[in-house]
């Protein structure tokens, strides 16, 4: 609260001086035919909210590691002189372009920021290191004039970064960012103050594009760290991250720029920065609707987006993609499509079809997931299998015995446990047993208190149990003992593709394969199910065997255990070995060339 009020008193205090700045100097956004306003307005609001930011981050610093955020406050030191310089002197689209182009690649270069992983589209997970700058760079760019774009009515651009900023804000609050929490709160402050200008009658200023690239341009900086979080937390919902959340808090501002690029390219044939009345905001301007009156809608319907996209996180990528895009279009279309159904009148066979199709799309969209990829077990529910034989693990050198004797008469017994000679043991703590444990020797024995040395090498815990108990009763130690023999250090390692591969100890006398992978938090989407390696040392050789988890089969064998010292290798499936690459599959190709493709129009026109 500190830094947003301080942020929203430097912005707001420096506003006034602004405008007047502005009105004796002539540096006035003056009226034409497709403006919203018909008088002429100061439009450096974007020096207020720069002020307001960098003053609040830089003063401030040493609360928090600013050293790390220098190359954010270059670029976007760069940015304001570039958008001060377009206000007052009016800059092409190329060159805008351009410079937007180096400051966003610099930026990512500098600070090894980008987007690594696109989630399952094109069954794409991670990708290469230069696809990830080139499609981060791509955000930046495209991100930094969709919202420029929007900046057309009062409130409109302000009220879009509210919303992103208030989520954003939560999300490394939750997650302990707290830099990247006080840079949203920070720029939520000095936009807050803004718009309480923008909205006035006496003393009204537009943003600019000084005001709207700065704040596209963190707002892209911080959508990109938010994809870096593991897990988003928002309130009561908690997920791993995922960028449909994010897309649905910018799908205004998209959704305007692929109309209007369309509009123009497709149907006008011209220029895709050509200026036209062709905006959203212009269509809901045309029906009579006020300046607050659509920023409030588009905020509404923007909050509401975004808590759609929550409801549907555990579905799949393609249906959130798909749901989020259907139900944003109908959301921001909702005054444009009532108006049209006063005069509409519906056609069976031609809008019937179109209705049908929609339906149809959405669920092809939730099955694009395979299946068979994914779901352990899909040999049939009532598969009969049958019970493996429980084995013993086998004592090997280095392993450290847990050997505990018991009798009838617990004060005869006691001598022969070397914890309760040497004190009381925190049975709980796994470390100390081992401490107090018996550690096998290179020969295969271990020295016991009264029964001096004991072979115990090759020999299986049951087997030495046995051992034991027949060597107290016929050497006259004990009459009808007990005795328990555990392995403190039976270890198991698992590589590949799970959630948290390493090497694992247990204490269990037996445990599951899928016990075993539960210690390792389970594979990941990009797991091969179907050729699981299983490798075992038997008999001083290694065999490596091939286990196919989506079957029942293997659970009717000896694999069902796992024993000492094997070894779990989960490979890759296809999607994640083609993604791996410096260029990745064909998906990511497409992404690049598009890419190269778009900037190729951009700079040409």
């Amino acid at each position: 609260m500190f830094f947003f009020i301080f942020a929203w008193t430097i912005s707001y205090l420096s506003f006034p001086v602004i405008i007047n700045i502005s009105n004796e100097k002539g540096l006035l956004a003056t009226p034409s035919e497709r403006s919203s306003h018909i008088i002429k307005i100061p439009n450096l609001g974007g020096v207020g909210i720069f002020m307001g930011f960098v003053l609040t981050f830089t003063i401030f610093g040493s609360l928090f590691n600013i050293a790390a955020y220098y190359h954010l406050l270059g670029a976007v030191l760069v940015l304001f002189f570039l958008g001060l310089k377009d206000d007052i002197l009016v800059l092409s689209a190329k060159s805008k372009f351009i410079v937007q182009l180096i400051v966003s690649l610099l930026l990512v270069l500098s600070s090894n920021l980008t987007i690594s992983s696109l989630y399952g589209v094109f069954g794409i997970y991670e990708i290469g290191s230069l696809s990830a700058i080139a499609i981060t760079t791509f955000v930046f760019v495209l991100i930094i004039n969709s919202y420029n774009l929007i900046d057309g009515i009062d409130g409109l651009a302000g009220t879009i970064a509210l919303c992103f900023l208030t989520v954003s804000s939560v999300l490394f609050y939750n997650s302990n960012s707290i830099t990247l929490c006080v840079i949203s709160i920070i720029l939520m402050g000095s936009v807050m103050a803004f718009l309480q200008y923008n909205f006035s009658i006496k003393k009204k200023i537009f943003m600019g594009d000084t005001g709207s690239m700065i704040v596209g341009f963190l707002i892209s900086f911080l959508l990109v760290n938010i994809l870096n979080l593991k897990e988003l937390n928002l309130v009561f919902f908690s997920y791993q991250t995922n960028p449909v959340l994010l897309i649905a808090l910018l799908f205004y501002p998209l959704l305007d720029t692929a109309r209007i690029f369309f509009v123009r390219l497709i149907i006008l044939k011209k220029s895709p920065f050509s200026a036209d009345k062709n905006h959203i905001h212009h269509k809901l301007l045309s029906l009579g609707f006020k300046h607050y009156q659509i920023s409030l809608f588009v905020g509404v319907a923007t909050l509401i987006l975004a808590f759609l996209s929550l409801l549907i996180v555990n579905e799949t990528i393609y249906f959130q993609l798909f749901s989020i895009i259907f139900i944003g279009i109908l959301l921001f279309f909702t005054p444009v499509i009532l108006h049209k159904m006063k005069s509409f009148k519906f056609n069976f066979l031609k809008d019937g079809i179109l209705l049908f199709l929609i339906l149809l799309s959405m669920g092809v969209m939730q099955s694009c997931a395979s299946k068979k990829d994914v779901l352990y077990f899909q040999d049939g529910t009532d598969a009969n299998i049958i019970n493996t034989r429980i084995g013993d693990q086998k004592i090997e050198s280095n392993d450290i015995l847990a050997v505990k004797i018991y009798s009838i008469d617990p004060e005869v017994s006691k001598i022969y446990n070397i914890d309760l000679l040497e004190g009381s043991v925190g049975v709980s703590n796994l470390e100390t047993m081992k401490l107090k444990g018996y550690l096998v020797s290179d020969e295969g024995s271990i020295i016991m208190p009264v029964l001096g040395k004991v072979v115990v090498n090759d020999k299986t815990t049951a087997m030495l149990e046995a051992f034991l108990k027949e060597k107290l009763i016929v050497e006259g130690h004990l009459k009808e003992p007990i005795v328990s023999v555990r392995i403190l250090n039976s270890k198991i390692t698992i590589l590949g593709e799970v959630r948290s591969p390493g090497t694992f100890t247990f204490v269990e006398k037996n445990l599951t394969l899928l016990q075993a992978l539960g210690l390792a938090g389970d594979l990941t989407i990009s797991g091969k199910r179907q050729d699981v390696l299983l490798i075992r040392n038997e008999n001083n050789r290694k065999t490596i065997y091939h286990l196919d988890l989506t079957s029942r089969d293997w659970m009717s064998t000896d694999l069902y255990y796992i024993k000492q010292n094997d070894v779990i290798v989960v490979n890759p499936n296809n999607a994640k070995i083609k993604s791996s690459g410096i260029i990745g599959n064909p998906g990511t190709l497409i992404a690049i060339i598009s890419f190269l493709l778009t900037g190729f129009l951009l700079i040409k026109n």
